[in-house]
């Protein structure tokens, strides 16, 4: 199948068959929940596994109904295993079933890690994105747990199985952000592929659709209140910690831009306005078509704290400046734009 990856300037966003994803280096879902597992330990397990099931298999649907791909036939199975090796998320392959009983590997997984706090596999986003393919595919209920992870150090590969029941339930669905390209000007995504990840303007990336996040944190707001702002905040950093890594500056030189205006292009978090004094320090940053704000539920709160932790850690990287960033104005409460200052 074909995957058509294109960025769109003028939005700042990346569009996966019109369809609104984020673009971000390999390993974030592993950062992201090692800095909720910090505060929370394995009690998010559960959240993690129906977060990823949710959003993926919706994710999935939206496809299916964009004819981009096929969850029906034969060859639907490998179809969907390609097509989330094309994303970055490994290998996927099927060694055995046993009627209703599918076992699975995936090699070189972007979820595979060593708990922090357990020493216990903890591919909870892979156990979500396996439930989505296979509700797909079965039209059943289905049930996945990880039987080995080579971050334990027993195995090459980390392996499941999955089993499917002879139910099917009425389950959360989350619209992907679908845009309208008529007049917009797109561009087209350096993308290069191994056998088992994805380069994206030369950083190994993972595609993930724009509602994850926003669903992520709207699920933990529910159940820890407003202390999920500080883990937002902290995922940020951590994600900007991969993408210091990486020479940016090159990038910044391909794309003629300069400092923050530079994360839009290598992620897609949306477009970019850089305020500055009349002696020409920062003074304020306005972001776009923000992906934290997206609207999952009835918030009434300002709610980009992810956003703020990235471009506050990632600014050290490309200015030399660590910036400390308080948001003013959301749009997710139906404010212009997502408006931060400085502390």
């Amino acid at each position: 199948m074909a995957l058509e990856l294109e960025y769109d300037k003028t939005g700042g966003i990346y569009l996966l068959n019109k369809i609104r994803v984020l673009v971000l280096p390999k390993g974030s879902l592993e950062a992201i929940q090692n800095s909720v597992n910090q505060i929370l330990g394995l009690a998010t397990k559960g959240i993690f596994q129906e977060v990823s099931s949710t959003v993926f298999y919706s994710f999935l649907q939206d496809m299916e109904k964009r004819k981009a791909i096929k969850v029906r036939g034969s060859k639907a199975e490998e179809e969907l295993f390609s097509f989330f090796k094309d994303l970055g998320f490994g290998r996927i392959s099927r060694i055995s079933q046993d009627l209703d009983t599918y076992r699975v590997s995936i090699e070189g997984n972007s979820n595979s890690f060593l708990n922090i706090n357990y020493n216990s596999p903890y591919c909870f986003g892979s156990i979500g994105i396996l439930t989505g393919i296979y509700r797909m595919t079965t039209n059943k209920d289905v049930e996945t747990v990880e039987t080995k992870c080579r971050t334990t150090g027993d195995s090459d590969a980390d392996f499941f199985n999955v089993t499917a029941s002879e139910t099917k339930s009425q389950y959360t669905y989350i619209p992907a952000q679908v845009f309208d390209r008529k007049d917009r000007p797109l561009e087209k995504v350096e993308i290069m592929r191994d056998d088992t990840e994805i380069f994206i303007n030369s950083i190994p990336s993972e595609i993930i659709p724009a509602t994850y996040f926003p669903y992520l944190f709207s699920k933990l707001r529910q159940i820890i209140g407003q202390g999920v702002y500080g883990i937002e905040s902290q995922a940020g950093k951590e994600v900007a910690k991969i993408y210091q890594q990486y020479n940016l500056h090159v990038i910044e030189e391909k794309y003629g831009l300069m400092g923050l205006n530079i994360l839009p292009v290598i992620s897609g978090v949306g477009g970019i306005e850089l305020l500055k004094t009349d002696q020409g320090y920062l003074s304020e940053i306005d972001v776009y078509n923000s992906f934290n704000a997206l609207h999952i539920d009835d918030s009434t709160e300002k709610r980009c704290f992810f956003i703020a932790g990235l471009m506050s850690n990632i600014s050290y990287k490309l200015t030399g400046t660590l910036l400390k960033l308080t948001e003013k104005e959301c749009s997710s409460i139906n404010n212009e734009v997502c408006k931060f200052s400085f502390e």
